[in-house]
């Protein structure tokens, strides 16, 4: 069958009748031409763009929609989707295969869609706005000379000229020609932006940079940073707080509001991974300032926002070691320090983690985080050492957003030192994109933290670690250590095997007692008895290992040494998560879907 008949009927109902808000675009008798133009679409993406769903929007009524063909919303859209609620530029339903542009005079401009399947496609960025075109858009593209644009910046932006007083006082002009002339917004030479210049006052910038915010926060710092096109003059040399590279003070930045000595390259604090992509100008900074953790009752006794039915009152130099009781905030035993225990309940938090601020940011998300207590199925992911935690979360405040970190990860901040394991401060990569490697101490791939004297890297999986733990044969601390070319052998009292010291290990300096950090802690040090988790779909249990003959593990066939194990409501055990990822999830689920199926009586394996 012809495509064209798919939607020529041969009767083509009348459009309704026009509102107050919108008037359809077609009429019956110019049916045919006009879908004729609207065809590359309709066959290449699943809408329905049928002229008789769409409706012109009132100009007195447009809105900031985002168009649903090139993803661009800095234009007003012209027309509206009744069926399925989605916004269009008129230029985006009607794209002409080729065109010519006056800021691109030697070549056409040749209609190109990204398929999502394209990697090298998605990677083209808009020689006007700067932003990479979203899957399944269209966009325009000399293939000689490497030039691109969206359909919107092709066809409707007027860009010879600019009057933004916000940036400039002046008129800015388009530069034509090509050219590595440094912006002196970003303080960069690139060649793939437009440049604007002032003829006036010898100006000169990418029109990305034009538009860049006054006023921002970024996740790197506390306080709001605003923009300035010139840092005072002084005898100080200022370095990023991102990159961490000299900052020129004739270029622009942006500065901590607060006056601490924190600046930013313009380029860096717009980051995506870093800014959330809002104009605080004019917004006021006290909106979370409210949100208090606790209330103090009287001296030593508070009403936490997580315990809200009864009083926590404050133990101080808690020296009583109790593995059966752990924070609720972090999850780790209360081996010494000031601690709130509830007077009525066993709820205990250590003094650090009841004073927890209820909102944050942190470096490894763009937006801001909410502090969570209770969590879906009683466990959670973190996001940065990815661990299976119970306990406290903070989860980030922007809806569908999912990034979830631990209390102990949250607390990692810039330059964090991490002594013990290594002799500099550390900090985030610095480059975009670069957040994820191989740490050098479990040699996996995670969030790292990096030094930027020498090549060693630390995960947050490893820098989390409890320096200080107890063990049950031991009457002293064990503390963490790491050594690199260590003569003598080293082996755990647990499992009686070599233990690595460039791994980092458990020692009583004292007993001469040795562990590696997992056969102390287990593969789960962050979960605790009496909640359940959800691993491949399965429900697991928690409970405690405290038994004088432990359990054999299902996977492994080895006797349970860590402090919890995991099972089934079926009844079948683990050790650990890694053993039930081991023995399949596939596998789990049909067995717990066989036990459901079976009335949970019986299982034939």
């Amino acid at each position: 069958m012809d495509s064209f008949n798919l939607f020529s009927p041969p009767s083509p109902p009348p459009p309704p009748p026009s509102t107050s808000s919108s008037t359809f675009i077609l009429c019956p008798k110019s049916f045919p031409s006009d879908i004729e133009k609207l065809f590359y679409w309709s066959s290449t993406k699943p809408h329905h763009l049928n002229p008789f769903n769409l409706s012109r929007i009132n100009v007195d009524k447009k809105l900031d929609l985002l168009c649903h063909t090139c993803k661009h919303e800095t234009i007003v859209c012209d027309y509206w989707c009744d069926k399925c609620c989605l916004a269009y530029h008129k230029e985006c339903l009607e794209p002409p295969r080729q065109i010519k542009v006056l800021y691109h005079p030697k070549h056409p401009l040749q209609r190109h869609y990204i398929s999502i399947y394209d990697v090298r496609d998605r990677m083209i960025m808009c020689h006007c706005c700067g932003e990479c075109p979203d899957d399944e858009s269209l966009y325009y593209r000399c293939s000689i000379c490497d030039f691109n644009l969206h359909t919107v910046c092709a066809i409707k932006q007027n860009i010879l000229s600019i009057h933004y007083p916000k940036r400039h006082d002046h008129t800015l002009i388009y530069f034509p020609r090509k050219s590595s002339l440094v912006c002196d917004i970003c303080a960069l030479g690139d060649e793939k932006y437009f440049i604007y210049i002032c003829y006036q006052c010898d100006f000169v910038v990418h029109k990305p940079c034009i538009y860049l915010p006054t006023t921002i926060r970024i996740s790197r710092h506390d306080h709001r940073l605003s923009f300035t096109p010139s840092l005072p003059i002084s005898n100080k040399d200022w370095s990023c707080g991102v990159c961490r590279r000299i900052v020129d003070r004739n270029y622009g930045e942006y500065s901590c509001v607060k006056g601490c000595n924190y600046v930013v390259h313009s380029k860096c604090a717009t980051r995506r991974d870093l800014w959330d992509g809002k104009e605080l100008e004019g917004e006021p900074e006290n909106e979370y300032e409210d949100l208090k953790t606790f209330e103090e009752i009287r001296d030593g006794i508070i009403q936490h926002f997580s315990h809200p039915n009864h009083h926590m009152k404050l133990e101080k130099e808690s020296d009583k070691v109790d593995e059966e009781k752990s924070c609720q905030a972090c999850v780790l035993p209360i081996h010494e320090g000031n601690v709130y225990n509830c007077m009525k309940c066993d709820f205990i938090l250590h003094e650090t983690c009841a004073h927890l601020p209820r909102r944050k940011w942190h470096q490894l998300h763009a937006h801001a985080l909410t502090i969570q207590v209770n969590h879906k199925g009683g466990t959670f992911i973190c996001h940065a050492c990815f661990h299976h935690c119970c306990g406290f979360a903070y989860k980030c405040s922007e809806p569908h957003c999912p990034f979830t970190i631990d209390v102990r990860c949250a607390l990692v901040s810039e330059p964090f030192a991490h002594y013990e394991m290594h002799p500099h401060p550390l900090f985030l990569p610095s480059e975009e994109g670069t957040r994820m490697g191989y740490c050098s101490i479990c040699e996996r791939k995670y969030s790292l933290l990096s030094c930027t004297e020498c090549s060693f890297d630390i995960c947050f999986h490893c820098a989390t670690i409890p320096y200080k733990v107890k063990y049950i044969s031991d009457e002293h601390f064990l503390t963490l250590l790491y050594e690199e070319d260590v003569d003598i052998d080293i082996y755990c009292e647990i499992c009686e095997e070599e233990a690595d010291s460039d791994e980092g290990y458990y020692a009583c300096k004292l007993c001469g007692v040795t562990l590696h950090t997992t056969c102390l802690l287990g593969n789960n040090p962050f979960i605790k008895h009496g909640e359940s988790i959800i691993v491949e779909k399965v429900t697991f249990l928690i409970i405690p290992n405290d038994r004088y003959t432990r359990p054999i593990c299902r996977e492994c066939k080895r006797h349970c040494l860590y402090r919890v194990a995991l099972i089934t409501l079926f009844g079948m055990l683990f050790c650990s998560t890694d053993c039930i990822y081991s023995f399949g999830g596939e596998r789990l689920f049909e067995m717990d879907q066989q036990w459901m199926k079976n009335g949970k009586d019986t299982l034939t394996e």
